[in-house]
């Protein structure tokens, strides 16, 4: 179904750019109902899963503070949050790191590790699922139509 069906617009959305942009961010918005329902089962969110898959493949299972929030786009004061509600739960430990004490150290645990494995099957099941009726070529004409929306951002200076 098309956007201006499925919203119930009462005219054709202008241009096919902004049409473009309004289905990236409103197909987001539903994936993120969707991730949401399914970690809410779990205890946790979807940007704490992301700290723990981050973790569990990294290097050593560790990661500054500043290099999850680099890698996930979470502002300082989010990300500070994130590992907080996850260390006090147990999934994650935070230490100072040994040369430079304004760097914290992140690390997953034995129990974020068991979260992961728990949550990981079902997730990667979801996003089979979120795609099933698109086409390999077709999902790979969308990466790379987002990598040029991305570049515009970069080179433009907009982010």
């Amino acid at each position: 179904m098309n956007l201006k069906d499925e919203l119930g617009l009462d005219q054709a959305i202008e241009t096919t750019a902004h049409e473009c942009l309004l289905n990236i961010l409103y197909t987001g918005t539903m994936i993120y109902r969707v991730s949401y329902a399914y970690f809410r089962k779990y205890g946790i969110t979807d940007a704490q899963f992301n700290v723990l898959i981050q973790l569990k493949y990294a290097q050593m299972n560790t990661l500054s503070q500043a290099d999850l929030g680099r890698r996930l786009v979470v502002n300082k004061a989010d990300m500070t949050g994130i590992i907080d509600r996850l260390e006090k739960v147990g999934l994650v430990e935070r230490t100072d790191h040994p040369k430079d004490r304004r760097i914290n150290i992140i690390k997953i645990t034995r129990k974020g590790k068991d979260m992961v494995g728990k949550l990981e099957p079902g997730y990667f099941e979801g996003v089979k699922k979120l795609l099933s009726a698109v086409p390999e070529a077709d999902i790979k004409r969308m990466i790379k139509g987002m990598e040029r929306i991305r570049e515009n951002i970069h080179r433009d200076g907009l982010f």
